[in-house]
């Protein structure tokens, strides 16, 4: 490849990225496809939840309810603002009470009952129908219910305990957060999509900042036509598939996508960096470049923690070409004498 075809590309992004944008993309519109599709074709039919005033229903039905009044919200599981908090309501169709859990979706579209029913709304709205799974009432839950229950009396009369709750809620709630289909397959390959979307968009980013931070060291010193003439004529040795060039005055890594050109008479310290997660697991193995203006830090060849000979190799062969008085490896001896150094220019 040509100084001028590998400089060119060192200014753009790399089309993997592209490409991996597309597929999640394509893996997500597909999801929502089959969600919607299978939504429509398994679903089965629901059950009235009032029957019998949910008395005896089982958990795991699909019903509806039609909801003409409901309550503020009476107990909360979970954390404001986080996935999977759960809120439960008290829903009334016509004199009857029923134990609700409500997702934020059915909420809206319930919101001006609960409005009229705590009198901060005029005219009142048309019932609304609601749909999910019957789920088992935990003791704590049924007691909430009964003390919200027995609050609008005065006296002890009239009051209700927990074994009454059947009678006055049902055997059962109604969850609209749950489906009647199971969609796991879907909401795990439309999770991956999004997490390797967002992964993505932040490697991009970094290659981004990469690039331009090395195209405008190369402006600066007025390397580009010149480290273009070496990669014509003058690369010296190539590394891990001819990604990793070594020319006369210069290094330029190209490996995984990235770009990196830097010449070597400008490389003050150099030494090997690994990231271990927990101490533990190499996830990130590179060189780092600590460059003679004090300031300027590159980093090339990330072998996302694998050691090898090839990568001791280039290791190596840049600390050979480099002079005597450039600071190799990374001790406490190098760290004191390049802020010493920093110092004093």
């Amino acid at each position: 490849m040509k100084g001028y075809e590998i400089l060119k590309k060192g200014k753009h992004t790399s089309n993997k990225f592209w490409i991996v944008y597309i597929v999640c993309i394509i893996v997500l519109a597909l999801s929502a496809i089959s969600m919607n599709e299978r939504i429509e074709k398994e679903k089965p039919n629901a059950t009235d939840f009032t029957e019998n005033g949910a008395i005896g229903t089982e958990q795991g039905k699909y019903v509806y309810l039609q909801v003409d009044a409901l309550s503020d919200v009476i107990a909360t599981y979970g954390y404001e603002g986080q996935e999977g908090v759960e809120k439960y309501y008290i829903a009334l169709n016509g004199n009857y009470w029923y134990l609700v859990s409500l997702d934020s979706t059915t909420y809206e579209e319930l919101k001006n009952i609960q409005l009229y029913s705590k009198g901060e709304l005029e005219n009142k709205p048309a019932s609304v129908t609601i749909y999910g799974i019957t789920k088992s009432v935990p003791d704590e839950l049924k007691q909430i219910a009964i003390d919200f229950y027995n609050s609008g009396f005065d006296s002890d009369e009239g009051k209700i305990t927990i074994d009454d709750f059947e009678k006055y809620f049902g055997s059962v709630l109604l969850d609209t957060s749950e489906t009647p289909v199971d969609l796991t397959i879907e909401t795990v390959l439309a999770l991956i999509a999004v997490i390797t979307l967002v992964v993505t968009i932040i490697l991009q980013l970094a290659h981004k900042v990469t690039r331009m931070k090395v195209m405008k060291y190369l402006k600066k010193n007025e390397y580009e036509q010149e480290l273009q003439r070496e990669l014509d004529d003058n690369i010296e040795k190539t590394f891990f598939n001819d990604r990793l060039i070594i020319t006369k005055d210069y290094i330029v890594d190209t490996t995984k996508g990235s770009f990196v050109a830097v010449r070597i008479s400008d490389i003050k310290w150099i030494y090997t960096h690994r990231l271990k997660y927990y101490g533990v697991v190499a996830i990130s193995n590179n060189i780092i470049l600590r460059l003679n203006d004090g300031k300027t830090q590159f980093q090339i060849l990330d072998t996302k923690g694998k050691l090898s000979d090839e990568f001791e190799n280039v290791f190596n062969e840049i600390c050979d070409k480099l002079s005597n008085d450039v600071l190799k490896g990374y001790t406490d001896e190098n760290i004191k004498e390049f802020n010493q150094y920093k110092k004093s220019i």
